[in-house]
């Protein structure tokens, strides 16, 4: 031991040998390796972490700064927070931490107690929150409770780890506040799962501003009994004796009391009418000893809940209800209107919203001034004033502007100006109103939206030369609307016959003054009977009235196109031979127009409700003519309200019913089992089934596994389910089927210990929570992928003591070493923590004083670790070490 100390001090040691020295057992050889200059660079920086005060007494480091005046950034991190937290730190180190170091290196400052007082100064002032905080923590500021201290604690977090790291009572309870303060609600529920909460916790929490927080903390056993009448007695407005001053500077949720409180001193009730919370102003307006004027800033406030409350309040004035009945809200307009102060504005309102005519100019003008509303009402009343549609035509609201647009009464001059409207659905409604003036009309039909030129081509007022242009429109929806008005002139209507688009050419031949020879593209493919003594327009025109003419006429045009096969399909006089032809046409929409006539052969309707194409099976389950015969077609895979319909049906078979009483879907089962039809015996049956009666028959069990997914499920949750039948919908690719197995309390352990593998997570988690669950099947799942299966795991009592206690052992060292200091703080605090990972330097050492006095209080801390952080520039990390230590000698 001498001779390598000798060696290890002598700065003539080579430096290799120097290196391996370094990782000798004996501390003092390593010490003297870490003062030695000779030592290489690399290995300074490994012995800083625990020989610091040797390091800094190395001579080499002045020539470090005469060659590189960055060397202390270059230095690694761990290297360099051990040097600056160090008594024997220089000034010169300290000034270039204040100057150039990163949140780490300026932590690691703050715990050196040998910190001068104008550093101190100036890191309390620091933006980050928390260097300012570690500042005025510093033994060389005055005392601050603990409590305090945790109130502005800065801590990252992993909320996953720290949920379970509560869950299992790990958290001591001098953090709780700290964890109280998070913003995760499940981490808070978690938090009131522990039965030791310190009584300060527990009326913070009974004050949540989350409704599931406050009920549970209001549920634990030890919740403050005056604390839970202070709350009953505020939320039903009972006097109570205690500031509302100190109340309101707690949560939203408790200033949201105060505001509402008849109690509340005016000067405090005028602030919170201004919260920044839109509860809280909800509340204020609810007061009902708010003065009057403070409701008229609320009654303009931009939420619509606060202006509803206003509406409620018996103390709202008139002039307040008047403008909040014109509120662009309906449910803002229902409560001013049932407020017991209501004025005789309503009866105005009323009548506005009726469109009266006993409205006079002057109510119409009042009106109109009461909000956006009640202006869009006043600009489409039939006996508005012309001036007022004028003095508005330019108004900067666009509903305001289209609504005189669509106004029948609006003058052409008006509308002549609003054709140049900037919003292009204002341009619509004045290309469509026949008011418009034909220079309008002209400006709109060049419009660049294609659905303001459509709204001209519409416009039976609009010339014949415009609708000649309009019919060479790029757009086919507005040739279609040119070949659809009944001013468009017959050259118009030839050109627009020989359009490619099919539509167009269908609005051509269904025009009354049509030339024939405008319907040769349409007739294209059309095949006319021999003996057809009129022209092929007049016979369209003929079939599509559904006028009478020869079947045989009916049959040849039953060999055209798609459009003569469907004109044919929907004629009263159709033969029943052509009809079940068209029944199996190629083209759906001939087979649904077919299914939509009112009366059809019984076997022709059977055929249409098994079809490939939905909508003409849609068509066949709303016939009047379905039957039984059509309505037992019904199949899984269609759509809802198909399935809704053959479970109302007054004729609808059993088979059908029992089926559907098993649908996926919640409306069709209770449509199903409302049928009149329907036997109680069977509903009987699924009551029991949902119940989990084991007296239901295992019949019908077999029977539900065979239905759809829920019917399927409803089998797996069953108690009473044949052992074959659970082993087969183990099987089943529907996640919800799996999940309801997993829930079935007699499954056998082998199946759950399966299913706890399965793929999907509502499966897992379904396992965790089963009260039966295998030990291993659990131990399985405290590493599941998914947060909420690993504690829902935790929270089984089925888990084995020594599994649970292992768990912590393992969580608590993997959170120990987590990158987050909170819960770093938790796993160190705890007592189950091995001595040995407490004695680490990264724990004692950690830039973070929350985690450094974690090990200082934790009763298993070495002593040497408890005389090191008695040294801590943190006076509350130096303060509880030194109570440790009292506590230790004391014991002795």
């Amino acid at each position: 031991m001498k001779v390598l100390l000798e060696e290890a001090q002598n700065p003539q040691t080579p430096p290799e040998r120097l290196k391996a020295l370094a990782s000798r057992p004996e501390a003092e050889v390593r010490r003297a390796v870490a003062a030695n200059p000779n030592t290489p660079e690399e290995v300074l920086w490994r012995l800083a972490v625990h020989f610091p005060e040797a390091v800094l007494s190395n001579p080499v480091l002045e020539l470090f700064w005469l060659l590189n005046a960055n060397w202390l950034a270059e230095m690694p991190g761990y290297a360099r927070s051990r040097l600056l937290a160090c008594p024997e730190a220089s000034l010169h180190l300290l000034r270039w931490a204040l100057k150039e170091g990163d949140t780490q290196s300026l932590l690691s400052v703050l715990q050196n107690p040998r910190v001068p007082g104008e550093f101190l100064e100036a890191l309390a002032d620091h933006p980050l929150p928390a260097v300012a905080e570690a500042a005025r923590l510093h033994v060389g500021f005055e005392s601050e409770p603990l409590e305090a201290a945790l109130e502005w604690c800065e801590a990252d977090m992993d909320y996953f780890e720290l949920r379970q790291l509560v869950l299992l009572g790990m958290a001591p309870p001098w953090l709780a506040s700290r964890i109280a303060q998070e913003s995760d609600t499940a981490l808070r529920l978690a938090l009131l799962e522990q039965a030791d909460l310190p009584p300060t916790v527990l009326q913070k929490l009974l004050f949540d501003d989350e409704e599931e927080v406050r009920q549970a903390a209001r549920a634990h056993p030890k919740a403050p009994a005056e604390q839970l009448q202070l709350i009953e007695q505020l939320e039903q407005g009972l006097p109570v004796e205690v500031s509302f001053e100190a109340l309101a500077q707690g949560s939203a949720y408790v200033r949201a009391l105060v505001a509402k409180h008849p109690q509340t001193p005016r000067p405090l009730l005028e602030r919170l009418i201004a919260d920044d919370d839109w509860q809280v102003r909800v509340a204020a307006a609810s007061n009902p000893r708010i003065p009057k004027p403070w409701l008229e800033p609320l009654a303009r406030d931009g939420d619509r809940a606060v202006r509803e409350a206003v509406a409620a309040n018996p103390r709202a004035t008139s002039r307040i209800l008047g403008q909040l009945m014109a509120d662009e809200y309906e449910e803002v307009r229902q409560a001013a209107t049932h407020n017991p102060h209501s004025p005789w504005f309503w009866d105005i309102f009323d009548l506005l919203e009726q469109r009266s005519p006993s409205l006079y100019a002057e109510h119409l003008d009042l009106l109109a001034r009461q909000g956006p509303y009640c202006r869009r009402l006043v600009m489409a009343h039939p006996h508005v004033p012309t001036k007022m549609l004028e003095d508005y035509r330019a108004h900067p609201d666009p509903a305001t502007r289209l609504a005189i647009a669509q106004n029948p009464k609006t003058p052409p001059g008006v509308l002549a100006a609003m054709a140049h409207d900037p919003d292009p659905e204002v341009r619509q409604a004045v290309a469509s109103h026949p008011q418009t003036p034909l220079p309008g009309l002209e400006r709109l039909a060049q419009d660049k939206q294609p659905d303001v030129r459509m709204r001209v081509a519409e416009n039976p007022r609009t010339p014949g030369e415009v609708l000649q242009v309009l019919a060479q429109d790029d757009h086919w929806p507005v040739r279609q609307a040119v070949a659809q008005n009944p001013s468009t002139p017959t050259e118009a209507l030839r050109r627009l016959g020989q359009d490619p688009d099919t539509d167009v050419q269908q609005a051509v031949a269904d025009h009354p003054n049509a030339p024939e020879e405008a319907l040769e593209a349409f007739f294209s493919g059309w095949v006319f009977p021999a003996n057809l003594d009129i022209r092929p327009g007049e016979l369209y025109r003929r079939v599509r009235r559904q006028e009478p003419v020869p079947p045989e006429w009916l049959e040849t045009l039953a060999r055209g196109p798609e459009r003569a096969r469907r004109l044919v399909a929907a004629h009263p006089e159709a033969p029943p031979s052509t009809l079940l032809a068209l029944a199996q046409d190629e083209d759906w929409r001939v087979r649904q127009a077919v299914a939509q006539r009112p009366a059809l052969p019984a076997e022709v309707l059977v055929r249409l409700a098994t079809d490939s194409d939905v909508d003409v099976r849609r068509a066949a389950y709303a016939h009047p003519q379905a039957g039984a015969r059509v309505l037992e077609q019904v199949r899984p895979e269609d759509p809802q309200d198909i399935r809704l319909l053959v479970a109302r049906h007054p004729q609808a078979p059993l088979s059908s019913l029992r089926a559907l009483m098993a649908d996926p879907d919640e409306e069709v089962r209770q449509a199903a089992r409302n049928n009149p039809r329907t036997p109680p015996d069977w509903l009987e049956q699924y009551r029991q089934a949902e119940t989990l009666d084991p007296q239901l028959d295992t019949a019908f069990l077999r029977f539900l596994a065979a239905q759809q997914a829920w019917g399927r499920a409803l089998a797996a949750q069953h108690p009473a389910t044949p052992l074959e039948v659970l082993q087969a919908l183990q099987k089943d690719e529907d996640w919800s089927v799996r999940q309801a197995l997993a829930r079935n309390p007699a499954l056998p352990a082998e199946m759950l210990t399966q299913m706890a593998q399965d793929a999907d997570r509502d499966v897992r988690l379904a396992v965790a929570q089963h009260p039966h669950a295998p030990p291993e099947a659990l131990q399985g799942l405290l590493q599941d992928p998914d947060e909420e299966v690993r504690l829902a795991a935790l929270r089984n009592p089925s888990l084995p003591a020594t599994t649970l206690a292992a768990h912590r052992v393992r969580l608590g060292l993997q959170a120990s070493r987590s990158r987050f200091a909170l819960n770093r703080a938790v796993a160190l605090a705890w007592p189950g923590i091995p001595p040995l990972e407490l004695a680490k330097v990264r724990h004692w050492a950690a830039p973070e004083w929350l985690v450094r006095y974690a090990v200082a209080q934790n009763p298993n801390t070495p002593v040497e670790v408890l005389e090191r952080l008695a040294q801590d520039g943190n006076r509350l990390v130096r303060n509880r070490a030194v109570k440790s230590l009292g506590s230790r000698a004391g014991g002795l």
